[in-house]
């Protein structure tokens, strides 16, 4: 049975670990690590663990026993925990971004990698687009949520050749729990309650690289490129998050022109051929709501055809701390360790 070690395990994405881990059934034990919450049983930090017996460790002691790390860390201070968890032999999953790009991308969004040369193991963690490159990987990169949303709901276009030379408009309708326990301004009640706002628009939202990157290079040579995290200078993306009153859920609406050969039904067809096989795609006619995903590690995509404009309107609803994180951190480490799919994954919502 493999041990593993959920560190950053006081927040929103590290308890969520701890549940699909504690079900799944080739994980034997899981560590719950935090530095500040190191000593505190987990039953004191997460009420609704009451009875669950267990105590927060400190990072070095998590990993001790471990053959496999979660990092659910925030980005500058995770790339050192995967550099000495790779030093020590284990294997990474790392949901922060500090695995996702290249260093020289990462450079432009993030700053300087402190360790580059991690990055050479690293593998892109969207299963339903490089599920072969992650066999047997030593590091897989969780995407991030937004990037999640917007690659599923765009990607039978790229891989059929429709975004050459487009560049796709998304606007991205996301809940507050994605930005962590540690609120601030804009996520208290009052500030957040009954109010939408756009934030980090024009392009400056650092998950642009990753949605450039995977769209890509599925357009240049389709789902299973083996480059990772790459600038494509032929890919541009434009997208506005938005943050909403909500918990949890991600809403991405995208839009981008298919020209006049495209029709409703021939849309409909590419994306139900291209998802229908993904255990976690559920493509339907009926447009998504992010409640119908809401606790699951779903995805829901939809798409819609305007022959009016010539225009492609391509919609993902995902649970951002399920597919848009810790559900998708588990499928990507059952890829990477051959383990069934959806072990320890949540197939169903919670509907209302």
């Amino acid at each position: 049975m493999i041990q593993a070690a959920v560190i950053g395990g006081a927040g929103y994405a590290g308890v969520e670990l701890y549940a699909r881990l504690s079900a799944h059934p080739e994980v034997g034990g899981v560590a719950m690590a935090s530095r500040t919450r190191a000593g505190e049983r987990l039953e004191d930090v997460w009420p609704h663990l009451r009875g669950v017996a267990g105590t927060f460790v400190t990072p070095d002691v998590a990993m001790q026993d471990a053959d496999v790390v979660f990092l659910a860390t925030p980005h500058g201070q995770t790339a050192p925990l995967v550099h000495q968890a790779l030093a020590a032999g284990k294997r990474v999953i790392d949901l922060s971004a500090d695995s996702r790009l290249n260093a020289e991308v990462y450079a432009e969004w993030y700053g300087p990698h402190p360790h580059p040369e991690d990055l050479l193991q690293a593998r892109y963690g969207l299963v339903e687009a490089h599920r072969r490159d992650l066999d047997g990987a030593t590091l897989v990169a969780a995407p991030g949520c937004n990037a999640t949303s917007m690659n599923l709901a765009l990607l039978p276009l790229a891989e059929a050749g429709l975004l050459t030379g487009q560049t796709p408009v998304c606007h991205v309708v996301t809940g507050s729990s994605g930005a962590g326990r540690n609120a601030n301004d804009l996520h208290h009640f009052p500030e957040l309650n009954e109010n939408v706002l756009a934030y980090k628009a024009a392009g400056t939202h650092r998950h642009t690289a990753e949605v450039e990157a995977v769209l890509g290079r599925a357009a240049r040579q389709g789902q299973h490129a083996a480059t990772h995290g790459e600038r494509d200078e032929s890919m541009r993306v434009t997208f506005t998050p938005h943050l909403a009153p909500l918990t949890r859920g991600i809403h991405a609406s995208c839009v981008v022109a298919v020209g006049g050969e495209m029709d409703h039904d021939r849309l409909q067809a590419l994306y139900r051929d291209r998802y229908d096989a993904e255990p976690l795609v559920r493509f339907a006619d009926d447009l998504p709501h992010t409640k119908s995903v809401a606790g699951s590690d779903l995805v829901h995509v939809a798409v819609r055809h305007d022959a009016r404009t010539g225009m492609a309107h391509a919609f993902a609803t995902i649970d951002n701390l399920g597919k848009g994180a810790a559900g998708q951190a588990v499928q990507g480490f059952n890829v990477a360790f051959g383990f069934p799919e959806t072990a320890g994954l949540r197939l169903d919502g919670m509907w209302p």
